[in-house]
């Protein structure tokens, strides 16, 4: 999977940037607009070189494809991303209330029955963000996007690190603020961070990053529960794409159960195989927030829906991978 961020005064400026870089086979992953400037944003993707059976595509190229056949296809795309079968046959209930020939869009609401779908937006988002998850998930290159997001968009950001135990972690983090011109917070404990409340409450955006955690150990989450309530803060969920349908959801489930009720999705550049993904969504119970496409922090953010995931799900044609990538 290859995904590029483009940025241009206009609209149609971006969508030419994309054609002109990535060719006429992109796929339009999202597209956003400054409510200020008025400067686009627009995600954009290429095919990687995952792909079914030729009897999958052979089923897709049926058109209309009959119910029956539309299901097995549906069942078979949804294994090959190693979504659980328990999972796959919930999806596919789903599936079958849809009245819609195409399989693409039978998945996307399907996926909207069972899972949420909540984007950050500092133009309305009233608590601090702290962002938690498990070691390695990715959660200080997303605060440094979601800082320098909100930096460019003009916000007043407060940005705290509790992670002073990790060897590097904050002086990643450091790294990333220094760039922005902006203040790094050290808040390793509870006493040290409630007595940032005032900083806190006077920012635009506040943004926490959290040490790792076992999400499986109740003194570790426990422990972060009691930091989130000493800021007032939304737990926001980073879990890496990629990993085991099963132990994503297990690790959703377990942060949802401390009150987390949102995730950004990390690594989606480097994940072919989208299963933990959607198992996270519908068996952790926790929206899909944003997702991370790559490690360039200017690049902040996209963001997702049923349809996007479905596309993101669904192959096109034998020629074509499984990760079909969506337009907003």
């Amino acid at each position: 999977m290859r995904l590029r961020n483009f940025t241009a005064p206009t609209m149609s400026d971006a969508m030419a940037q994309v054609r002109a870089e990535m060719g006429d086979d992109a796929i339009i992953v999202s597209t956003e607009v400054d409510g200020e400037d008025g400067t686009c944003w627009v995600t954009a993707a290429l095919e990687d070189d995952i792909v079914l059976p030729d009897e999958v595509y052979e089923t897709l190229q049926k058109q209309p494809m009959d119910p029956l056949a539309k299901r097995e296809f549906l069942a078979q795309v949804l294994t090959a991303h190693g979504l659980p079968q328990h999972l796959t046959e919930q999806v596919l209930r789903d599936c079958d209330l849809v009245d819609e020939t195409d399989p693409t869009m039978t998945l996307a609401a399907a996926i909207d029955m069972g899972a949420r779908f909540g984007p950050i937006d500092f133009e309305t988002q009233t608590r601090p963000l702290m962002l938690v998850g498990a070691p390695g998930a990715g959660k200080t290159i997303t605060a440094a996007k979601l800082a320098a997001h909100a930096r460019f968009a003009g916000k007043r950001v407060f940005i705290a690190t509790s992670d002073s135990k990790r060897a590097g972690g904050v002086e990643q983090l450091k790294a990333f603020t220094d760039i922005l011109e902006m203040d790094l917070v050290i808040a390793p404990d509870v006493d040290t961070l409630s007595e940032q409340n005032d900083a806190i409450s006077a920012a635009d955006a506040a943004i926490i990053d959290t040490a790792g955690v076992n999400p499986f150990d109740d003194e570790d989450m426990q422990a972060l529960r009691t930091l989130a309530a000493a800021a007032k803060a939304e737990l926001v969920l980073v879990l890496a794409a990629g990993a085991d349908a099963m132990e994503s959801a297990d690790t959703a489930r377990a942060f949802a159960a401390i009150g987390a009720e949102r995730m950004v999705i990390s690594r989606l550049d480097m994940t072919r195989r989208l299963g933990g993904i959607l198992a996270a969504a519908l068996a952790g119970r926790v929206a899909i927030a944003n997702v991370s496409i790559n490690p360039q922090v200017a690049d902040g953010l996209s963001r997702i829906n049923p349809v996007s995931l479905a596309q993101l799900l669904v192959p096109g044609d034998e020629d074509e991978p499984i990760q079909k990538k969506a337009a907003q």
